[in-house]
C-alpha cells in the first residue's frame, strides 16, 4: 500500500518533485518526492487534454479545461475558481514565447534549453533561474514524458508547479502529434 505525504500543496516550494508519464490505459500518476513518496497526483483525461490535480487524500484540488481553437490557452484552476496558473504557448514558438502567469499574478519566462528537445526547460523570475523541467527517461522510451521538476527559488508552491509540468506535457504532446500529422 502506498501512503502519501501530507504537504501542503499551496504553500511556497523549494526541492524536486518527480511527475512519471502516464502508463497505458492507467487513468492517473503520482507525484513523487526524490525518496519515491507520493504527495499529490495528476488524473489525466487523454481525449479531452483535460487533467485534475489530486492531494494526498486524492481529492481533486485543481483543474485544467484547455480553452480556445487556434490559441489554446491552459488555465489551472482551483474547484472554487482561482487561478493556479495559465499558460498561453507562443504563437510562433511554443515553448519560448509561452506566457506563464503564476497564482499571485506574476510572470515566469519559460525557456526550451534544447532545439532537439521539447522536454527540458528553464523557468527565469525577476530575480533569475527560479526552476526547470528535465526529463529523467529517454526520448524513445514509451512514457517520454517522466519529468523531474527542480524548484530552486520559493516562487512558486508544489501545485503551480505540477501544474506547470502538466501543462507543458499537453503543449508538447500536442505538437508532436501535429508534426507527425503533417508528415
Amino acid at each position: 500500500m502506498v501512503t502519501f505525504v501530507d504537504m501542503t500543496l499551496f504553500a511556497p516550494f523549494t526541492g524536486t518533485l518527480y511527475l512519471p508519464d502516464k502508463e497505458f490505459l492507467a487513468a492517473s500518476t503520482p507525484v513523487l518526492l526524490p525518496d519515491g513518496r507520493p504527495v499529490a497526483g495528476v488524473v489525466w483525461h487523454t481525449w479531452t487534454q483535460r487533467f485534475e490535480i489530486t492531494d494526498a487524500t486524492g481529492s481533486i484540488v485543481a483543474e485544467c479545461r484547455p480553452e480556445g481553437f487556434f490559441r489554446r490557452r491552459f488555465p489551472v484552476r482551483t474547484l472554487d475558481g482561482r487561478r493556479v496558473i495559465e499558460l498561453v504557448p507562443g504563437a510562433w514558438r511554443p515553448f519560448n514565447g509561452a506566457e506563464l502567469t503564476l497564482a499571485s499574478g506574476g510572470r515566469l519566462a519559460v525557456r526550451q534549453i534544447s532545439l532537439w528537445s521539447d522536454r527540458k526547460f528553464e523557468f527565469y523570475g525577476p530575480q533569475g533561474l527560479v526552476g526547470r523541467i528535465l526529463p529523467t527517461t529517454g526520448t524513445f522510451t514509451f512514457r517520454p514524458d517522466s519529468y523531474a521538476f527542480e524548484v530552486l527559488m520559493p516562487v512558486m508552491s508544489a501545485l503551480e508547479a505540477v501544474s506547470i509540468a502538466q501543462a507543458l506535457r499537453l503543449v508538447a504532446r500536442g505538437n508532436r502529434s501535429a508534426a507527425a500529422a503533417s508528415v
